[in-house]
């Protein structure tokens, strides 16, 4: 036992000092202004880090055993030592298992697959499904930046169907035909794209006459967390493109799918009249 707390904390001073000079070595004389190496010596850093950790904890260990084995001589105190490194590791392990029962419930109810565009609450964290596991899942953000979350930790999650946003764009005019120009002008505007308006333009889904007035609809789709693109830069580029002062009423944009408008049809009952 002695010899193993001996090479413990040689090995927690050596392993660290040498993972740094081979690492060191490896990255002498690279450019700087080459991303692919800023990704190698990111991770050679990380690998250094793991390594110190790990070493101090193997001295730690060594030392826990050490004391229990050599303070006391009797055979009942090297179990009562051993037990009680079982029962720190059991405790910590706790987390862990909490993650893979959470993340076989969530695999197995099917909450979302790879390549999906959720929302975790109640961390607000958004993006396309990268990677799921018994322990966590990874998120790619429209930034590009990746996420990782614990499967316990997420206590619900929004999935946007076929991972688009669906949003309508609604107002009243008093020229149908005007009323149409702008929303194909505003569509010649907004940047189309996977990661902007996912159709070439807006559609005009509804156009109903009340009166007066011409109640236009125009539809289009966005990823998630792109939603400001019809919710807040269209209606602007409506309103400074209306220099015929055609719109009366709006616009506003709203979040609309055709499976919830059925879902919704279906749970609203009509109303009976029902004699007293």
């Amino acid at each position: 036992m002695g010899v193993v707390i001996v090479l413990a904390i040689l090995g927690a001073i050596l392993i660290p000092r040498l993972t740094v000079a081979l690492m060191s070595r490896r990255l002498r004389n690279r450019r700087s202004t080459d991303v692919d190496e800023h990704r190698r010596a990111k991770r050679a850093d990380t690998t250094v880090a793991v390594v110190q950790s790990l070493s101090r904890y193997a001295a730690i260990v060594a030392g826990i055993l050490g004391i229990f084995a050599f303070g006391f001589t009797s055979s009942g105190s090297t179990v009562l030592g051993v037990s009680l490194l079982i029962a720190i590791v059991g405790f910590a392990a706790q987390s862990v298992l909490r993650d893979v029962i959470a993340g076989t419930m969530v695999v197995a109810e099917r909450w979302f697959d790879v390549g999906d565009a959720i929302t975790i609450e109640p961390w607000g964290m958004s993006g396309v499904v990268e990677a799921i596991t018994l322990r966590s899942v990874k998120l790619r953000g429209l930034g590009g930046e990746t996420m990782r979350i614990h499967n316990q930790h997420m206590y619900g999650v929004r999935v946007a169907r076929n991972g688009i946003r669906p949003l309508t764009i609604e107002f009243y005019v008093t020229d149908a035909v005007k009323g149409r120009e702008l929303i194909t002008r505003v569509s010649e505007l907004l940047p189309s794209g996977p990661m902007h308006l996912l159709s070439s333009s807006l559609e005009v889904e509804e156009e109903q006459q009340l009166g007066s007035l011409t109640r236009l609809a125009a539809s289009g789709a966005v990823p998630p967390g792109r939603e400001w693109l019809l919710e807040t830069f269209a209606m602007d580029l409506l309103r400074e493109l209306d220099t015929d002062h055609v719109i009366a009423h709006g616009p506003v944009a709203y979040l609309s799918d055709t499976v919830a408008a059925q879902r919704f049809a279906r749970s609203v009952a009509p109303s009976l009249d029902i004699d007293a």
